[in-house]
């Protein structure tokens, strides 16, 4: 799908919503659903609603600042993103230990949206429609979902299509000139049996980081983007749904800043080939987090187009579904000065793309039907990604010839997928239920690869191709101990397939085998009605086998994903909501994670690293937060939250850690049948802390500074 398709698709959501703007009178409906953050039993079929599963209302994201899809993490415990601040490109997202590599392992957390697949997690809607729900499921997915989750799910829920029309719009203002508009828009269309569902955003802000040689703030950010659905219902039980979505993204440089360390351990030594990514000065620290001495702006621009079919019907025994999706993916040019310094030497350049067809049919049982509840289908998925890079940087730090190497990249990774899922739950009576899936896949993985490398040479073309059967079972039980009182246990497999590094000359190196983890869990929740309380405490242990993970060859520039041989994850985490009194609201979240390498030697180095810690993994993560409803229509509230002590290399160097911080938010605001004020805070304390670090060039993406703005929301239907 070319730009074209993304612009005109823009073009017609910005003329669908001046049109339905357009058709708004003066009455006004507005309401505020119950906030909750809670761990429910309750779901639409086998595999939703588990206790395995946080379930967040829009009201808790609003109160969290969440605005992205990053900012999740503040709500459910042992969920993290480590963000380097590129719209998802380059992103680690983690639950319990598990995650996706950096550029070409599959994600090992899964993301939907209104029943819409995503494949690799660099290609994740960063910005968050407005949402009715989302629900962040804990533990391989592979048997509850077409699309595989080995370490869980996130599945979101936008705006829906009520009995009303309903008009909502949103203006915010605040720090580093940032500018916001939001408008949706859902309802019947007249006396029709169509409805439709519309939502438009555009926010942009200057950059946070200042850079003293060109006089400027290179991070600037800017997002516009909608997502349009016709809803045809001609019965009570069909409906058939067409959507679309279109965002385009033009930013400026990545939000990176040389480390605070006074030697770069990564220089090489005279007389090394290459010395591969050491490419950092030392005196390239400022003395500031957020400022840099680079030659080079940077800029990172992409462009994204979705495109899905639904269909639904609901029959005597159970409800089929389909949906079926196309997605196409642009990012480039993204432009990074690799040396951060004034020296115009060390430059990369990335243009990559991709295209996702997926088809699924999904069967589910009635709610409520009767002691067996089942969920199961078939899932589709072809995919490629393509992309083409261009790197230079200094052949040797002692060359008295200053030779740059220049080397180009193009590649082409293909993969089908097709699986068959099911899941079961039986309610034996006396408050047990036991459950039990499977998930069946056969995938294929292809890679054409060709690589140029100035002054020396081309480099050995590379076509391999690889395909493989899996299966993953999961079992569990639950128990209700009394009317308050429950709990679980579930044991699972969940793998994430084999693939290749498009970023690696030797065949050898550039693939990778499938990771397989065996997960365990056992949890107790308590909920009580009467005192509107509700809690959940979760132990896991994950056992896994060719964990996947990122490496670097120390002479060359080949990055490539490896298997370190065993891994073991274990940790607890526990989620709790109270409302103590009507106009107070308790939410709390802690997730504590031990994932360590037990048998690991690093493929290039030959170090063994058995006992490290697995990088991109915080050991602990936390939030807190309250809200407090005063009479006359005024509130407040205010939350903190945490990922503390995460390692970036799996030598666990010092250097290259954060120990973290709690960041402090806060918001007061006024509100009325039908509009509200707020004024918020981010980072109350200014805390500096880095979201992302880089060994290879000893760089990092620093924290969002302290922010202040104020947001206006309306119900103007």
């Amino acid at each position: 799908m070319s730009k074209r398709a993304v612009t005109l698709a823009l073009e017609v959501l910005l003329g669908a919503g001046l049109l339905l703007s357009g058709g708004a009178s003066a009455q006004i409906i507005h309401t505020l659903p119950e906030t909750r953050v809670t761990a429910s039993a309750e779901g639409e079929g086998a595999g939703e609603g588990d206790l395995d599963e946080t379930v967040l209302a829009p009201e808790d994201l609003d109160r969290f600042g969440v605005e992205t899809l990053e900012d999740l993490s503040a709500l459910a415990p042992n969920l993290h993103f480590v963000d380097s601040d590129t719209r998802g490109y380059g992103n680690v997202i983690s639950m319990r230990g598990l995650s996706n590599t950096l550029f070409f392992g599959p994600a090992a957390v899964g993301l939907y949206v209104d029943d819409v697949p995503f494949s690799d997690a660099f290609t994740y809607a960063s910005n968050l429609l407005s949402l009715e729900s989302a629900r962040v499921h804990h533990g391989p997915q592979g048997a509850s979902f077409g699309a595989n989750g080995a370490a869980g799910m996130i599945n979101l829920t936008t705006l829906q299509a009520g009995d009303s029309w309903q008009d909502a719009a949103s203006l915010e203002y605040g720090s580093y000139d940032s500018r916001a508009v939001t408008y949706s828009s859902s309802g019947p269309l007249a006396n029709t049996p169509f409805s439709h569902t519309f939502q438009l955003y555009w926010k942009e802000r200057d950059g946070f980081v200042r850079n003293r040689t060109l006089g400027n703030r290179p991070d600037d950010r800017s997002v516009l983007g909608g997502l349009a659905s016709l809803i045809w219902s001609p019965s009570d039980d069909t409906e058939i749904k067409l959507r679309v979505m279109a965002e385009r993204v033009d930013d400026g440089g990545q939000r990176l800043t040389p480390l605070p360390i006074s030697q770069n351990p990564f220089l090489g030594q005279p007389g090394d080939p290459f010395l591969g990514q050491p490419l950092i000065s030392n005196l390239a620290f400022t003395g500031d987090i957020h400022t840099v001495d680079s030659d080079l702006r940077g800029q990172n621009e992409s462009e994204r187009y979705q495109l899905s079919l639904h269909a639904r019907r609901d029959l005597e025994w159970g409800t089929v579904k389909s949906i079926t999706s196309y997605q196409n993916w642009d990012l480039g040019p993204q432009t990074v000065d690799l040396d951060l310094t004034q020296a115009p030497f060390a430059t990369s350049l990335i243009e990559q793309s991709q295209e996702l067809w997926t088809q699924e049919i999904r069967v589910q049982s009635l709610q409520g039907a009767g002691p067996l509840s089942w969920r199961g289908g078939l899932f589709y998925m072809s995919k490629e990604n393509s992309g083409a890079t261009r790197r230079q940087f200094p052949f040797n730090a002692l060359d008295p010839f200053n030779t740059i190497v220049v080397e180009g990249n193009r590649f082409s990774i293909e993969q089908d997928s097709f699986a068959a899922f099911g899941k079961a739950a039986y309610a034996l009576g006396n408050g047990l239920s036991v459950e039990a899936g499977a998930r069946v896949e056969h995938v294929r993985v292809a890679m054409d690869r060709v690589k140029t490398l100035a002054p020396f040479g081309p480099v050995p073309d590379q076509s391999p191709s690889e395909e493989d059967l899996y299966f993953s079972p999961t079992a569990g039980a639950v128990y209700e101990i009394d009317g308050n009182l429950t709990a679980f246990v579930r044991s699972g497999l969940g793998i994430k397939p084999h693939g290749y590094s498009a970023f690696s000359d030797s065949p050898v190196t550039a693939s990778f085998e499938d990771e397989r983890n065996w997960s365990n869990e056992i949890g107790l929740q308590f909920r009580n009605e009467e005192s509107r309380m509700n809690a959940v405490v979760r132990a896991f242990w994950n056992e896994i086998e060719d964990y996947q993970l990122n490496a670097q060859n120390p002479l060359s520039t080949d990055f490539v994903v490896v298997n370190a041989e065993e891994v073991r994850s274990r940790g607890v985490e526990a989620e709790l909501q109270w409302r103590p009194i009507d106009p107070l609201l308790l939410h709390g979240t802690a997730g504590f994670t031990d994932i360590q390498f037990e048998d690991y030697t690093d493929a290039f180095t030959g170090a063994n690293r058995d006992g490290n810690t697995v990088p991109f993994i915080p050991e602990f993560t936390a939030s807190a937060g309250f809200r407090y409803d005063l009479p006359g229509g005024f509130f407040i509230g205010s939350s903190v939250r945490a990922a503390l002590d995460t390692y970036y290399d799996a030598a666990n160097t010092e250097a290259f850690s954060e120990e973290g911080c709690w960041v402090w938010d806060a918001q007061v605001g006024y509100e009325q049948e039908n509009w509200s004020v707020t004024v918020f805070g981010r980072n109350l304390l200014d805390e500096g802390y880095y979201t992302f670090i880089n060994p290879q060039i000893a760089a990092g993406t620093p924290g969002d500074p302290q922010l202040f703005g104020i947001r206006v929301d309306l119900d103007i239907w």
